[in-house]
């Protein structure tokens, strides 16, 4: 599909395109641990294919962004202009109120608030900032504010 619409932007999320940042993954699992082998068809094609573009909302990110903290930190420099967030959560408070996931990583928390924070805590201001707001904004062609 990315090389047959080179014009339309696309955008990956969910549980493979985040397991498959490693290039090891088995497709056994939702939710893969462990480090991650660097190759993975996910950083490759957002390296190729300049119209794709990541989400990094639910569960599936916030689990490849714990896995490897040092492979993650350049995954988020390599490719902070593709990279946005939006948000899935389920929880009704912002503190995590009516999460049920099952993961004991996040059980009762706000996985938006989670993600956000593991972003901040990887990734300079710049590149949180364009994660966070712009990148977003530019793609769907909103006035991003200051």
């Amino acid at each position: 599909m990315l090389k047959a619409f080179p014009r339309t932007k696309f955008i990956a999320h969910a549980d493979t395109f985040w397991a498959n940042v490693s290039s090891d993954y088995a497709y056994d699992t939702a939710y893969p641990s462990g480090l991650i082998k660097p190759g993975g068809i996910s950083d490759k094609w957002l390296s190729d294919y300049p119209h794709l573009w990541a989400d990094m909302s639910a569960n599936s990110c916030n689990n490849f962004l714990n896995r490897d903290p040092d492979f993650t930190t350049g995954f988020l420099t390599r490719h902070q202009n593709k990279l946005m967030f939006g948000c899935d959560c389920p929880c009704s408070d912002g503190r995590g109120g009516g999460n049920t996931n099952p993961s004991p990583r996040l059980h009762g928390k706000c996985i938006a608030r989670e993600t956000l924070a593991a972003v901040q805590k990887m990734s300079k201001p710049e590149v949180f900032h364009k994660i966070r707001w712009e990148n977003g904004t530019k793609l769907l062609g909103l006035k991003a504010r200051a």
